[in-house]
């Protein structure tokens, strides 16, 4: 069902206008940020060998648990995205449980631990060391592990699977 309405905007302050508009926009959105499939629409899915697949949404226990665990995508490009990802962070950790020299201990503020970020004003990624703070759950226990990872997996695989940057 649609609601038209006429409004004469003369009649209103620019703040006002300001207002009323946003208010228009708001509505004439999405109510949800997150997509949903619809009764019988067709999404995408990872299955268990990694193939995209795709199935119509029925809401069924299925469904509801791709949903769930965030197995349900609109195309088979964001699925093939997130299965690249997947990969990308599977290769780092355990690139990092091969080549690490001990396991990292948090509570140990003197034991070296090594990250990978992305520095946005100069576009790259490099090694930073940690000692009192957690910000991932991949690390490294020396700078060179941490380097040999970024040029084992590729800049650019890291940069726009892991990080999520995209050129």
């Amino acid at each position: 069902m649609e609601n038209n309405i006429t409004v004469n905007m003369e009649n209103l302050s620019e703040e006002e206008r300001e207002q009323l508009m946003k208010l228009i926009q708001k509505s004439n959105g999405s109510k949800r940020k997150i997509w949903k499939p619809n009764y019988g629409r067709k999404y995408f899915y990872i299955n268990d060998c990694g193939g995209i697949m795709n199935s119509e949404w029925y809401d069924d226990r299925i469904d509801s648990e791709f949903y769930k665990i965030g197995n349900c995508f609109k195309t088979k490009e964001g699925a093939e995205f997130e299965l690249e990802r997947i990969k990308v962070k599977t290769e780092l950790r355990r690139f990092s449980e091969e080549n690490n020299e001990y396991e990292i201990d948090w509570k140990d503020r003197k034991q070296e631990k090594w990250v990978i970020f992305y520095n946005c004003k100069e576009e790259i990624i490099n090694p930073m060391y940690v000692y009192d703070f957690c910000i991932c759950n991949i690390c490294f226990t020396s700078e060179e592990i941490a380097r040999q990872a970024i040029k084992s997996i590729g800049e650019e695989r890291l940069k726009k699977y892991y990080f999520g940057i995209e050129d």
